[in-house]
């Protein structure tokens, strides 16, 4: 450990190190006043632009307001207190994350209810793309949150962090909680806030890991402080584990909506060989494939469909639009 320590910060870190991390982090140096007011105005202001990026589906709004968040640097001091045992600063932090997570979300709701009109979320991919947390967002956010940790420390890379931001959405999750509560989505509403934990647990991991290797816990070096550090690390591992069963089923849920999608195009595409019609769209919902068709002429037999894919994919009921608009409904038999 103490070898590839010197490898990624090409020394022994030094107490006077630990303590230049500590205020970059901390929110209990001087000038706190100055250091709260500005977390939590570049924190609304950050709301405003990925609430209304995200009714609008503006993928640059909501990049800006990644960037303008301030919310990864409490993040950031909830790992580095807990390798260096500053169990003042563990709960310091986590509250003003927590203080932080409740402002965006309340921002977020009041800002969409005031919008004229009933906010659209299910056909918003800036939503849909943000409630339906995996594991491979798990892994994502780790790596994401160890570059984080790196860069933090680091003053040679720290022009890296915009990056980082990005890499690991914070706030345009929880802007999306607050969009779907105004539109009375609460399933939404979850989904968006379980990413956020996500992150946010991976983010504390990563943190963990990297400031640990890079030798920040030998400042800490009392017993008091050891036994903090060993509860802290106990946390966030049964978070991350708990975290996780809901990451599978979700993981699982989209792994088959992707082959029911994948099997459905292969069937559509034979089906409409010879047409004039060709396939406009395919989403999958549990055991039901919605398809949306486009063309003129005669159509080909819709059971034909239900029998190919019946072949494949088992028993699927198939949601069949045509535009111009026909609607056909079936179920296939395995």
């Amino acid at each position: 450990m103490h070898r590839i320590s010197n490898i990624l910060q090409g020394r022994d870190v030094t107490e006077k190190e630990v303590e230049v991390l500590q205020d970059k982090l901390l929110f209990d140096r001087t000038p706190v006043r100055e250091r709260y007011v500005r977390f939590f105005v570049l924190l609304f202001l950050a709301t405003v632009i990925a609430t209304y990026g995200v009714v609008n589906n503006s993928v640059a709004l909501i990049i800006g307001a990644m960037i303008v968040a301030p919310l990864m640097t409490p993040i950031m001091a909830v790992s580095l207190s807990a390798v260096t045992g500053d169990s003042r600063n563990i709960a310091r932090s986590m509250l003003l994350v927590i203080e932080g997570t409740a402002m965006v979300v309340g921002s977020a709701y009041a800002l969409a209810a005031i919008l004229p009109g009933v906010i659209q979320t299910a056909g918003n991919i800036s939503v849909t793309s943000r409630t339906s947390a995996s594991l491979i967002d798990l892994v994502v956010a780790l790596a994401a949150g160890a570059a984080g940790a790196f860069a933090t420390s680091r003053e040679d890379i720290s022009d890296a962090l915009p990056g980082v931001a990005i890499a690991v959405s914070l706030v345009p999750p929880l802007s999306v909680v607050g969009v779907c509560l105004s539109a009375r989505q609460g399933h939404q509403a979850w989904g968006a806030f379980l990413l956020f934990l996500t992150n946010f647990l991976a983010i504390v991991a990563a943190g963990l890991i990297v400031f640990a290797i890079m030798g920040y816990n030998r400042a800490a070096i009392s017993m008091e402080h050891s036994k903090t550090r060993k509860r802290a690390i106990a946390v966030v591992v049964v978070a991350i584990l708990l975290v996780c069963v809901p990451l599978g089923i979700t993981s699982y849920q989209v792994a088959t909506s992707r082959i029911l999608v994948q099997r459905t195009q292969a069937a559509a595409l034979e089906w409409l060989a010879g047409s004039k019609y060709v396939v406009y769209s395919i989403e999958a919902d549990g055991g039901t494939a919605h398809m949306t068709i486009a063309g003129d002429g005669p159509l080909p037999e819709f059971n034909k469909l239900l029998t190919d894919l019946g072949k494949t994919a088992g028993k699927v009921k198939v949601d069949l639009k045509v535009v111009p608009e026909r609607t056909f409904s079936g179920t296939t038999k395995p």
